[in-house]
Order: structure tokens, then sequence, then C-alpha cells
């Protein structure tokens, strides 16, 4: 990483205030199109919905799969560790369970009037369907979104995944270019003197025992899956857009379908194409991106999802008991278990 990992020091954590004691808009140009002109929108935007804040505010961190596991850690965090009505959520993931994803992003939206999100690297896949519900995304210089094709086992391999969309695609493929062949045989007869009705007939037996063979290997009931598994991703993201507000109009079918490949990167300058207020990470969420490249990054491919919890300003008496020499990642002190996946037997369940 280029850059340093600065801890959350005692002067980093003033507000930071312009004229008159108002937190200060922060401006981008990084050579996207009119750049300043939906920054300056944005803002106005994002000062409608409360968006230019004033300390105390929640930081929750997620890195690692999105699972239900790690939906119920949030819950159990949020339960005991709210402070805010304002919350940043902060995540690093390569995907998951699009359910899971959809009830994490609901969870924030019940315990906050506000959430706004901060991605420091990787938010792939699952982890985008919950920046959906977010007012505000804010972005890292080297961080990357991706696409929301949900991924599906394949039938013939016992860890292998593909998109949803590929089926779906290869049937779209297929009729295409049978129509297109029928058409050019067709019009290539009928040059030659044929009648229409006789040029037809021969090209449909001729196409038909081309494809033939292929479009047997079709299962009607794995299309219906496939459909089903692409619609899923269409209804969350419907009302995870609606919940935060900032996603433009059409995006979601872009996200969905728009894109080659489930690894596709969505860059910042790609991601204001499609959300309306995206911004670089600048001053304190730049600290608290900084802050987590200590531990995020070890906990993004492990089995199990890792999370932390801060409020903003860092309460001094609750500083130390935070972090600890013999973790590896900032947590509460009596919560570490719980954000490990150890859930102790009198735990009370997530709602």
């Amino acid at each position: 990483m280029a850059l340093a990992n600065a801890p959350l020091e005692d002067a980093d954590l003033a507000p930071m205030s312009g004229a008159g004691g108002h937190p200060m808009a922060v401006l981008w140009n990084d050579g996207s199109a009119g750049t300043a002109t939906e920054a300056s929108a944005g803002n106005a935007r994002a000062g409608a919905r409360g968006a230019w804040w004033e300390p105390p505010f929640d930081v929750v961190g997620y890195a690692g799969p999105v699972t239900v596991e790690g939906y119920e850690q949030l819950c159990d965090l949020l339960e005991s560790r709210k402070r805010s009505e304002q919350a940043v959520v902060v995540l690093e993931t390569s995907g998951g369970d699009p359910h899971a994803a959809f009830r994490i992003a609901r969870a924030l939206g019940c315990h906050y009037r506000s959430v706004q999100a901060l991605v420091p690297r990787y938010c792939k896949s699952a982890g985008t369907l919950i920046i959906l519900a977010a007012a505000v995304l804010h972005m890292d210089d080297k961080s990357e979104l991706g696409p929301l094709d949900i991924q599906v086992p394949r039938v013939d391999e016992l860890d292998g995944r593909s998109s949803g969309l590929e089926y779906v695609g290869a049937l779209e493929l297929l009729g295409a270019r049978q129509l297109a062949a029928f058409e050019a045989a067709v019009s290539d007869l009928v040059n030659r003197g044929l009648s229409t009705a006789v040029s037809s007939k021969i090209v449909t037996a001729l196409i038909n025992g081309l494809l033939w063979p292929i479009a047997a290997q079709v299962d009607p009931h794995r299309l219906v899956e496939m459909h089903r598994a692409v619609s899923i991703a269409q209804a969350y993201g419907e009302r995870l857009a609606a919940q935060g507000g900032n996603l433009r109009a059409q995006a979601l079918g872009d996200l969905i379908g728009a894109y080659p490949s489930h690894s596709f990167v969505i860059d910042r300058k790609e991601a204001r194409s499609l959300f309306q207020d995206v911004r670089p990470a600048q001053g304190v969420f730049k600290m608290i991106s900084n802050q987590t490249r200590t531990w995020m990054p070890a906990a993004l491919h492990g089995p199990s999802p890792v999370l932390s919890f801060q409020s903003f300003p860092i309460d001094l008496e609750e500083c130390t008991d935070a972090v600890r020499p013999d973790q590896d990642h900032p947590i509460h002190g009596e919560d570490a278990a719980q954000s490990r996946g150890e859930r102790p037997s009198d735990a009370p369940a997530a709602v």
C-alpha cells in the first residue's frame, strides 16, 4: 500500500470546521468531465440529506465475506454500542450472500437516521449491494466496486461458480445467431431465384439440424433457476436504492447486466456514472480509511467476517478497551469474541 497506516490520534479527531464553525465542504477534480459541477450539485443533495455531519457519529467496520453470521454480529454491536443517529459503514469484502447483504443494509437503515459508506480498497458483489443503501459514497484512491450479477454454483463442479447471466446470455446469443443466419440464408436463396416459401422451408430444416444439438442441452428448470437468481439482485437492489437515495436512474440495470465480467473494476470515476454523490476519501474519512488498512486486508479472504465498532470522536474511556495489544484489529474488548464469530451461549438472538 502506498498510503501510510496512520493511527487515529487525538489531534486528528477534532472536527474539521470552516468559517463560522460549519464543517468544510470538499470539492474534487480528478479529471472527470464536469466534476466540479457534479460535486456542487452533490453537496446540495447531500446537505438536504444531512450528509455534512456534526460529530458524534458511529464508524462500523465490516471485513470479509458477507454472511448471515456477519449480520448477526452487526446486530449485536448495534444493540450494545450505538451512540449516534449517524453512521459510516466501512466495507472490505469480495462479496457473499445477497440475502445477508440485504439484512445488513436494512439493519443499518433501521438503527441510523443517516448512513454513509466508505470503501478503502475492495467492495465487490454483495458488498456493492450494501452500498446502495448509503446516502453518500466515499472511495479512496485505489478502491473499487463490482457488478451485481448473482453468482450461482456450477452443476458440474464442486467449488466452481458462474454468473446467473451466463445461462440467459447464452440463450439470447443462440437466438440472435439463429435469426441472423435464417435471414441471411433466405435472402441468398431468394436472390438465386427460389421463392420465399421454398427458401424458408430449406433454411429452417438446415438451421434446425445445426442448432438443435445445442438447444437440446438447455435445461428448462436450470433456466428458471438462473432467471430467479438474477431477479434477487433486482428486487433487493430496488429496495436498497430507495433507502439510500444515491443511485442514479437506470444504474441498477447497469450494475446487474451491463458489465462483461463479475470481476469488472468499478473505480471512482466509473462509480460517478452510477451514483449521484461519490467523493474521494478526504479529511476524517481519509484517516478512517488509513486506520482500517491495518487490519481489513487480512480479513478480506478469511472464512468468517470481522467487525469493528467505534464512536467518533473517540471516547477516551472506551479507547483503552477498544484496541488491545493482543488483538490484530480494533474492537471493543468484551465484544471481541463475538466479532470473530464465537458467540457466547447466553448471547441474545439478532433481530
